[in-house]
């Protein structure tokens, strides 16, 4: 195998007081094979401008600008352009360790993988949160689909594109513009792509990626006043693995449960972070009237045994996320956002 070539994808809109960490980041890894493509995407800050001083000091910078489209737009942007062999995504508010890219080369050459994932390292005000690969799983080449898919669906934390350093013949040109306005599962829906098409799967316990907890960013920016249930991505990956029919009924069964248990999260989410009982009540309602929730509600859990390393939600807890469904099913919203408020005020 020839020296690998990686491109690091960095979609950029107003983060002025970040960049210059983020691409530092990138400047200073140990392993100097690498392109770094910065799409400003439409940025009214200085943003666009700093992207351009580092062009014109470093030959491996590559700048794009273009008119805001959001977050899957521009990382579209730049796959379509990247010429590396491997390419990992970075947020522009965010960072990687110095080794990151040596230490994926390595990987890449002792798995042969298309699709490397890894831990990240989550700064938040109150302390540093350590999330990654199960060790049952790190060390392993995996190349069955159903287990690769098992893996990935059943731990939320899997959906980040920042977690993955993946081939570039993984992605097929396929067009995601119709979905350019998501901005809730939007890495979820683009990883589709990648485990449809990825041959083999390698996880890694190295926390190579430094995740900011940004107030101002687009995950931590959702109000819940307005929130209508959108099913888009759920239904897109439904969709993704009905292509790929490759899991068994009890796969799918246990898909559904963590789909639930989500489901409850998100209810006490509504129930916490709506300014009125009323805005809560509609923005439940919008649950029930979304044809991909109502399914699942209809279907409700099932018994499905927990995948090996897999984090199983506690008996105590399931029995209060059926609580919580069963409310809502029922439409008693004031005995809903009571018990979400109340019961689950530490969750």
């Amino acid at each position: 195998m020839s020296e690998l070539f990686f491109s690091v994808l960095v979609p950029v809109y107003n983060v002025a007081p970040y960049l210059a960490e983020c691409v530092d980041s990138v400047l200073g890894q140990s392993y100097p094979n690498f392109e770094l493509l910065l799409v400003d995407d439409g940025s009214t800050d200085e943003s666009g401008r700093m992207c351009d001083d580092y062009a014109a000091k470093d030959a491996r910078v590559k700048v794009f600008h273009k008119p805001n489209g959001g977050l899957i737009s521009a990382r579209r942007y730049a796959v379509e352009r990247f010429t590396g062999d491997y390419c990992i995504f970075l947020d522009s508010d965010d960072s990687i360790v110095s080794n990151t890219l040596e230490t994926l080369e390595k990987a890449i050459r002792e798995s042969g993988a298309d699709c490397v994932v890894y831990g990240i390292r989550w700064n938040r005000p109150g302390g540093v949160e350590h999330i990654v690969c199960p060790p049952e799983i790190c060390g392993r080449v995996y190349t069955d689909k159903r287990q690769i898919l098992n893996i990935l669906l059943n731990d939320s934390s899997f959906n980040s594109l920042c977690r993955k350093c993946v081939k570039a013949s993984c992605f097929d040109g396929r067009d995601f513009s119709p979905y350019f306005a998501v901005s809730r599962g939007e890495d979820q829906l683009q990883s589709t792509e990648i485990w449809e098409n990825a041959r083999s799967f390698f996880f890694l316990p190295d926390e190579l990626y430094i995740y900011r907890v940004n107030d101002s960013s687009i995950t931590h920016s959702v109000s819940y006043d307005g929130y209508r249930a959108d099913s888009t991505v759920d239904r897109y990956v439904q969709q993704s693995l009905d292509r790929c029919a490759l899991l068994l009924p009890e796969d799918l069964d246990r898909l559904r449960n963590r789909q639930l248990d989500d489901l409850v999260i998100e209810l006490k989410r509504i129930c916490r972070y709506c300014s009125t009982p009323d805005s809560a009540r509609a923005a439940m309602e919008s649950v029930l009237a979304d044809p991909f929730w109502a399914e699942q509600l209809a279907a409700g859990y099932r018994p499905a045994p927990p995948l090996p390393g897999q984090n199983a939600v506690s008996g105590l807890r399931r029995r209060l996320n059926r609580i919580a469904l069963s409310l809502l099913r029922c439409r008693k919203w004031r005995a809903l956002i009571f018990f979400c408020i109340r019961v689950y005020a530490a969750g």
